[in-house]
């Protein structure tokens, strides 16, 4: 190691650490002693990192309300920063907010975390092209049984057992909070992005059926039977027409496969 990775880990160390010896490298200045001199380190380290978990967790601060510094001060203080990259720190807040008192008992927190990290990580996302309706237009009409859909890498679906997705809206907007509602059992959330900008929706229990079998790689035959057990046979075509619309203008699509015996 070199003497200059050497005075970085001892740095590291030093801001890391509550109450630790003070490194050599750092010395009295004739304006303030080590110890303070310290301290301007450790507190500028956390200060940071919070800056950061602000940016990246609007929803989650619009519901926490007057609670969330202080949890983002435990979250720091149980998860030094891992990563050279600070835009991945809060990879962990959810998980952390699943376990650790007092928020462990009030799940919405982490649904809401959840909610705006995928909305994050979808932003950052590689660029995709999407398919048109009028790209679907080539394939012949006997081949749609066996057809699959690709969808987008960078889509997420979220269980929630909230609306979260209300709380991050009115972030977004700068609207007032809205008032906290559960769902029993969880609904799920669309995260996804088109172009430059990250879309977000709740999805209806039949689309989720029919999107969870599309992820699955199953055919346009078997997606139209997962809704027959909710609209019958008559309706379930004309519903799954209007579902496919839907994805293919929200970009959700990448393309085809025909499937093979």
């Amino acid at each position: 190691m070199t003497s200059l990775q050497a005075m970085q880990q001892q740095m590291l160390q030093a801001v890391l650490a509550e109450n630790t010896q003070i490194p050599s490298i750092i010395g009295d200045n004739g304006i303030a002693d080590a110890r303070s001199r310290l301290d301007v380190y450790r507190h500028g380290y956390r200060v940071r990192l919070r800056d950061a978990l602000q940016a990246e967790f609007t929803g989650l601060r619009g519901m926490a309300a007057r609670r969330f510094d202080t949890m983002l001060d435990k979250y720091i203080s149980a998860h030094p920063s891992e990563h050279y990259n600070i835009r991945w720190y809060g990879a962990g807040l959810a998980a952390f907010l699943d376990y650790a008192y007092p928020w462990r008992d009030q799940p919405q927190l982490a649904d809401m975390a959840r909610l705006d990290w995928a909305i994050s990580v979808a932003f950052d996302a590689a660029n995709e092209t999407s398919a048109s309706i009028a790209d679907l237009s080539v394939v012949p009409p006997d081949a749609w049984p066996v057809l699959q859909l690709s969808l987008l890498q960078n889509l997420h679906v979220l269980d929630c057992g909230c609306n979260a997705d209300a709380f991050r809206r009115a972030a977004d907007q700068g609207k007032p909070r809205p008032r906290l509602r559960r769902f029993a059992p969880a609904r799920q959330i669309l995260v996804w992005r088109k172009d430059t900008t990250v879309h977000y929706r709740r999805l209806d229990d039949d689309e989720w059926h029919v999107l969870s079998a599309a992820i699955r790689g199953e055919t346009f035959a078997a997606l139209c039977a997962c809704l027959t057990g909710f609209h019958g046979e008559a309706a379930a075509m004309p519903r799954m027409v209007a579902i496919l619309q839907g994805w293919l203008a929200a970009g959700l699509v990448r393309g085809w496969t025909l499937a093979t015996a």
